[in-house]
C-alpha cells in the first residue's frame, strides 16, 4: 500500500513475480482505478496485466505509506474537500482492515509504532537501553530534568504553510534550566529526551526475523541527521549481531515485520532512539539495500 511513484514501492514491486497479481494503492491513487468492495469481497485493478484481482486469503500486503505526505495540506477543517477526502480515507481504512489479506505490518500496529512514546515504552519493556524521555507542560517537571536535553515533535514532523511550502520540525537541543522552555512546551506536546554523546549512529533495518545494520561516525554531524547530506550517503555495513537481535525482538514485540530503526553507540554501549515502521532504505549501500528489497518482495510472494 503506497504511491506508485514511490521509488521504494516500485523497487519492491519490480521484484515481485509477474505471475502474481500486484496492486499498488494509496488514498489518492485509489480514486483513479476501478474497484469494487462489498462485505464479502474486494476487487481492484492490478498494475501488472492481471486485470481485476479478487483479493483472497492467499494474498499478502505491505503498507508503505497509506496516503501522500501532503494529503491534508491546505484542507479547511469542516470544509467540503475535507469531507470528500474523509470518505476516501474511510474506504482506505476498510481495505487496510481486509481480513482476506495478510499484512506485513497490520494498520493498527503500524499506527501505534509511529508514536515515539509507544516505541520507547516497548523498548524499555524489552530490556533495551533508552535515554529517559518526558512529555510535559509542567514547568516544575521541566526544571527537574537533566540540563542537556533533545526536544522532538511528538506529532507529525512535517507541515505545510498556507502557500504550500513544506516545513520540517527537526530535533533540537534544549536547556532544561532555560525558563522559556516551559512556555514553548505549552503550545504542543514535545518529547524531551536526555541527550547522550554519540560515538557513531547506527541504522538497523528489519524484515521479519532478518536484520541489516549500518553505521556512520557521529563526529561532525548535526544532532538531527536529516540536516546533513552526508548522513544520506556515508553509511557503511556493520556486523552487530547483538544490536540486530534486539532490533528484531523489538519489531516482534510491536508486531511490525518491517522497521527502520535508529540506535546510538556511546562510550557506555548502545541505546535505542526511535523506529520508523515505514522508513526508507534505498539510500543505504548495496548489496545490503538490495537484500532488504528482495526480502520484502520474497515475503509478499509468500
Amino acid at each position: 500500500m503506497g504511491e506508485e511513484s514511490d521509488p521504494h514501492v516500485r523497487e519492491v514491486a519490480n521484484r515481485v513475480s509477474s505471475r502474481r497479481p500486484l496492486v499498488i494503492l494509496d488514498a489518492a491513487g485509489i480514486q483513479r482505478i476501478p474497484f469494487a468492495v462489498t462485505a464479502a469481497r474486494l476487487a481492484v485493478e492490478t498494475v501488472n496485466g492481471h486485470g481485476i484481482a479478487h483479493l483472497q486469503d492467499t494474498h499478502r500486503g505491505w503498507i508503505r505509506r497509506p496516503a501522500p505526505a501532503d494529503w491534508n495540506a491546505g484542507l479547511k477543517l469542516g470544509g467540503k474537500q475535507a469531507a470528500v477526502q474523509g470518505a476516501w480515507r474511510a474506504l482506505l481504512v476498510a481495505l487496510l482492515h481486509n481480513p482476506a489479506c495478510r499484512w506485513l505490518t497490520p494498520l493498527d500496529a503500524l499506527l501505534a509504532a509511529e508514536n515515539k512514546i509507544v516505541q520507547c515504552r516497548a523498548a524499555v519493556r524489552a530490556g533495551i537501553e533508552v535515554p529517559p524521555i518526558t512529555v510535559t507542560n509542567d514547568a516544575s517537571e521541566v526544571s527537574a530534568l537533566p540540563g542537556q536535553l533533545v526536544a522532538k515533535p511528538l506529532g507529525p514532523p512535517q507541515y505545510w504553510l498556507d502557500n504550500g511550502d513544506p516545513r520540517i520540525v527537526f530535533a533540537a537541543p534544549v536547556d532544561a534550566h532555560d525558563p522559556s522552555v516551559a512556555g514553548l512546551l505549552a503550545g504542543a506536546p514535545f518529547i524531551l529526551q536526555e541527550r547522550v554523546t554519540a560515538i557513531r549512529h547506527l541504522r538497523v533495518v528489519t524484515v521479519g526475523d532478518e536484520a541489516w545494520a549500518f553505521h556512520i561516525p557521529a563526529e561532525g554531524l548535526p544532532l538531527d541527521l536529516r540536516r546533513s547530506a552526508a548522513a544520506h550517503t556515508s553509511w557503511q555495513p556493520l556486523k552487530a549481531p547483538d544490536v540486530e537481535q534486539k532490533a528484531v525482538g523489538l519489531s516482534a514485540a510491536m508486531s511490525i515485520r518491517y522497521s527502520s530503526q535508529d540506535w546510538i553507540e556511546t562510550a557506555n554501549g548502545v541505546c535505542f532512539i526511535d523506529v520508523n515502521p515505514g522508513g526508507q532504505w534505498l539510500f543505504l549501500p548495496d548489496p545490503e539495500a538490495s537484500q532488504i528489497s528482495a526480502a520484502l518482495a520474497h515475503w509478499l510472494q509468500g
